[in-house]
């Protein structure tokens, strides 16, 4: 009896160690995905747009999700997995545009991301997004600009929170014009103090916001870094 018990002790040990390692390479095979996207956005700042909005045609099937999506994020170990086969011999035809405001550049932590105007879940997925109600990225006022960080695959904001006041900033908008910012505060607030970093009615000058996740501090936690012009 107890060499039965042990037999299946192992077994059952053996399908939790496979499962986690689908579940890595998953999310690992999705993350590909999603930096190839993103990749080639970046190219598109770079090219002769004569003023036009820049359009850029994304994937969108919800096997793509990245944990904080929401709803999105079940794992399906069968079915995802067929989708990202799918996506790779060309067979994935859900696609979103979306439409790219610039580029922000940090340097120190070697981040360089799309900036979308699309406030939506997709758009999270490759780069960051500007938060509809704020300043534009040339404006006078505080521009929020928010995006996950997401550790286990090592992108987006994944490593914000090891910037450093003074640290550089570029902000690229269409056309070729750069804005150079500096770090001049870093904070973890909670959910209850966030309108106070996000909030634009005190802000008269020109400021770059950043929010990502901070969930080692609880849930709903948040890192702020403040950016003003150089």
């Amino acid at each position: 009896m107890r060499k039965y018990l042990k037999g299946i002790l192992v077994a059952l040990l053996i399908i939790i160690g496979l499962t986690g390692l689908m579940a890595g390479l998953e999310e690992y095979a999705k993350s590909g995905i999603r930096v190839s996207v993103k990749d080639e956005a970046l190219d598109l700042l770079d090219g002769d747009h004569d003023g036009e909005e820049i359009t850029y045609e994304v994937p969108s099937g919800r096997f793509l999700a990245v944990y904080g999506d929401g709803d999105d994020t079940e794992w399906n170990p069968v079915g995802d997995w067929v989708q990202i086969a799918d996506y790779k011999s060309g067979n994935i035809d859900e696609t979103v545009d979306l439409h790219l405001e610039g580029i922000i550049k940090i340097p120190s932590l070697g981040i360089e991301e799309p900036i979308w105007k699309e406030n939506s879940s997709v758009a999270m997925r490759y780069g960051v997004i500007r938060m509809r109600y704020s300043a534009g990225l040339e404006e006078e006022g505080n521009c929020v600009i928010v995006g996950h960080r997401n550790t286990v695959t090592s992108t987006i904001f994944y490593n914000l929170t090891d910037i450093r006041v003074n640290d550089k900033a570029v902000i690229r908008t269409p056309g070729g014009r750069s804005h150079e910012y500096r770090v001049s505060g870093t904070y973890y607030c909670s959910p209850y103090e966030l309108q106070e970093y996000v909030g634009t009615s005190d802000v008269n000058a020109k400021q770059i916001t950043l929010v990502t996740c901070a969930r080692e501090y609880g849930n709903c936690w948040r890192f702020i870094v403040v950016l003003v012009p150089l």
